[in-house]
């Protein structure tokens, strides 16, 4: 058998081998099937556009659809490693894991975010015009099956990461305030393909003029910031083409990919806030740090004090502090004390009872003596109303 016979009959043997996982699904025949996977269109993909999902996948390198995304191969920097299916899940999930682990993060669950380049949604579309034009005219097609049955790249991910993640992590996946984001990125095809869209020659002539009036940046196209405009108004404008239009400007189908998507793990939490009362005991103390020509006003700041003990514990990448009103430096604030806030980003660890106890004795037994707190506790949906609440105090 030649090489050219044997390729043959193992997409032959490929197709055939899909249509019998997908037979409770409303799938095309088998030169459908066969033609798609020559096109380059991996298994996974074909089962998303005809309304099933599957585990099933094939071993090339890429996806004329997802990129890769969906297929056994993950890009990093040292390059493109291809896994066999289950460890190449399990890979991203070891790495997800072992980045948590590395930024310290305490967590009792997680979100999962997802960004897949605009490109993604163009050639899905290209592949069911592409489609829609061959297969219009015989009786199995029904243009209205994409529409009604596709799942979306994003969730066919989702499905496959999420239960590995939760394994991997021992918490479960839902609506959390710890956020992972899984970035997948393209910058060859999404700028080619912005190339391509109606009034991109104008949008680049203005780039190239505001370049042109800021030395620091080399290349209209050389930053991410402008890579990540650059897909988002290739979304909008997806949009707003219609069929006819998006066929005449576009390739159909879309070229074969050799290059996968590159992905960029990241975290985020919620901002936790921290909120009690404070007394200030001392004349030479502001609220807030006190800077005037270079020149520090007052011994310390409330906010100083405050904040240098919540985020030696909570390890926030930066905070905030709110309080219900102000006074002067020179003077004290005595009684209830004043109602504050600190609002602490993307911590690391949410603190305990006992640690929020350990913050407030810290302070209250400084030797300095120039703040104390009372009532310091985690605060929610209470925050504002204990804020306002002080400045009608203010205001008596």
């Amino acid at each position: 058998m030649t090489a050219t016979n044997a390729a043959a009959a193992e997409s032959d043997a490929e197709a055939r081998s899909i249509l019998e996982r997908a037979a409770a699904a409303s799938f095309p025949p088998l030169h459908a099937v066969h033609h798609l996977l020559s096109v380059g269109v991996c298994v996974r993909c074909i089962f998303r556009m005809f309304g099933a999902f599957s585990h099933a996948c094939s071993y090339e390198s890429c996806c004329s659809i997802c990129f890769g995304i969906l297929l056994p191969t993950c890009h990093q920097d040292e390059g493109v490693v291809p896994f066999d299916d289950i460890s190449r899940i399990d890979i991203i999930t070891s790495m997800v894991s072992q980045a948590i682990q590395r930024e310290g993060y305490q967590i009792d669950g997680f979100s999962l975010e997802i960004s897949l380049p605009a490109v993604v949604a163009a050639n899905e579309r290209a592949i069911r015009l592409y489609m829609k034009e061959k297969y219009g005219s015989e009786n199995w097609f029904k243009d209205e099956m994409f529409s009604q049955q596709t799942m979306s790249a994003k969730e066919g991910l989702r499905l496959l990461i999420a239960p590995s993640l939760e394994k991997q992590l021992g918490v479960k996946h839902g609506n959390n305030s710890f956020r992972i984001r899984l970035t997948y990125t393209h910058d060859d095809a999404s700028l080619k393909l912005k190339s391509l869209l109606p009034n991109d020659s104008n949008r680049k002539r203005k780039a190239e003029s505001r370049e042109g009036n800021d030395t620091r940046r080399n290349s209209t196209y050389d930053d991410k910031q402008t890579l990540s405009e650059a897909d988002s108004f290739i979304h909008k404008s997806l949009e707003g083409i219609q069929d006819k239009e998006f066929c005449s400007l576009f390739k159909l189908p879309p070229e074969k990919v050799s290059k996968p998507c590159h992905l960029v793990i990241s975290f985020l939490r919620s901002p936790i806030y921290i909120g009690g009362r404070y007394l200030k005991l001392s004349r030479n103390v502001s609220q807030s740090c006190w800077i005037i020509d270079d020149e520090r006003m007052g011994e310390a700041s409330v906010e100083e004090i405050i904040k240098e003990s919540v985020c030696a514990i909570s390890r926030g990448d930066g905070y905030k502090f709110h309080a219900a009103g102000r006074e002067d430096i020179d003077v004290r604030m005595l009684g209830s004390g004043r109602p504050f806030l600190i609002e602490v980003l993307n911590v690391r660890s949410i603190p305990s009872a006992i640690e929020i106890q350990q913050i407030s004795d810290k302070i209250n037994s400084s030797e300095k003596k120039h703040v104390r707190i009372r009532n310091l506790k985690l605060v929610d949906n209470e925050i504002w109303a204990m804020m306002r609440e002080g400045e009608a105090e203010k205001q008596v």
